[in-house]
């Protein structure tokens, strides 16, 4: 049997036999300890990946060596998944198991100066990025993977670099060559400026002037006033006729009563259209009114008639 496949026995071994591993050899992103259960299911995962490798079936191989150090956290599944990566071609997914391999195995790791030999070699073949997160930023990923270091080993051409501002993603693109060396850094963008509150619209001030329906009752009240005036003049010119032909007294006063009617009616009428007319030109806001809304007050209004001897004005406002 060769040397590593002396080592995939050995940690196949040290899985099954419930051994823990030591506290150097977790993953940073554990934050308890493998149960029995787990290094139980990682040493059936590493036994797979033992017998695809066996069979060049590279592929299963990495991918079994990887679950079996997310269920049990051992620096030589690190080792086996990224000497299977690069003999299936993925050299930059085997160049950053390498790369974990010695952050994370003890010094006297026996495979620690064959990765470092490793990865000096496909590092040649490679660029990598130096990735710098700005505050309020979180799932840093390059090309859609999540990234377990600031420092990622990439193939040359063309990557998406992002993380996550709260709600909002945060993109770079950067185009790179075989051996470059390129710092990407991501800044979450400001916060949104607040929205300004809308201006509260004030009521309008009262002008301290008489709304034009003044006018408009003022000049109603003159017409009917006009013609009140007009039907006593006709009916005091009738009595002088009847005093006429029958000069009596009682006739006599019944033309001075209508006559006093009439004067009083005209002097009425002229106070009223004199007014209206003051109202109209200092005292009344000829501003045009604010739109009526439903539940409004309605309108000021006003009728006009005529009763058996006498005129009658009603109106509302």
């Amino acid at each position: 049997m060769t040397k590593h496949g002396l080592l995939i026995a050995s940690v196949v071994a040290v899985m099954t036999a419930g051994i823990p591993v030591p506290a150097r050899a977790q993953s940073p992103a554990s934050s308890s300890a493998p149960t029995a259960a787990d290094r139980q299911a990682a040493a059936k995962d590493f036994a797979e990946g033992q017998r695809a490798f066996t069979l060049g079936d590279y592929p299963r191989a990495a991918e079994a060596f990887e679950r079996a150090y997310a269920k049990s956290p051992h620096h030589s599944s690190l080792w086996n998944a990224a000497r299977s990566w690069q003999r299936a071609g993925e050299i930059a997914r085997a160049a950053n198991l390498y790369a974990r391999y010695l952050r994370e195995a003890p010094p006297n790791a026996p495979d620690r100066n064959s990765a470092s030999s490793a990865l000096k070699k496909l590092t040649l073949k490679l660029a990598r990025l130096d990735l710098h997160a700005g505050p309020g930023l979180s799932d840093l990923r390059v090309d859609g993977d999540t990234v377990d270091h600031p420092s990622v080993y990439v193939t040359p051409g063309t990557h998406l670099v992002e993380a996550m501002a709260g709600d909002h993603k945060v993109q770079q693109t950067q185009k790179v060559d075989a051996g470059a060396v390129v710092s990407v850094a991501l800044v979450a963008p400001p916060p949104p400026k607040p929205k300004p509150e809308p201006l509260k619209s004030e009521p309008p001030k009262p002008s301290g002037k008489l709304p034009p329906a003044v006018v408009f009752v003022g000049g109603a009240v003159t017409v009917a006033l006009a013609g009140a005036t007009v039907w006593s003049g006709l009916s005091t010119w009738s009595q002088k006729d009847t005093f006429d032909t029958s000069p009596t007294q009682a006739n006599l006063d019944e033309g001075h009563s209508r006559q006093s009617r009439t004067n009083w009616l005209l002097g009425a009428t002229g106070g009223a259209a004199v007014l209206t007319a003051v109202a109209a030109v200092w005292l009344v806001d000829w501003k045009k009114p604010a739109v009526e809304k439903p539940g409004d007050k309605p309108a000021a209004s006003l009728q006009l008639g005529a009763g058996p001897g006498s005129l009658l004005l009603r109106g509302s406002f």
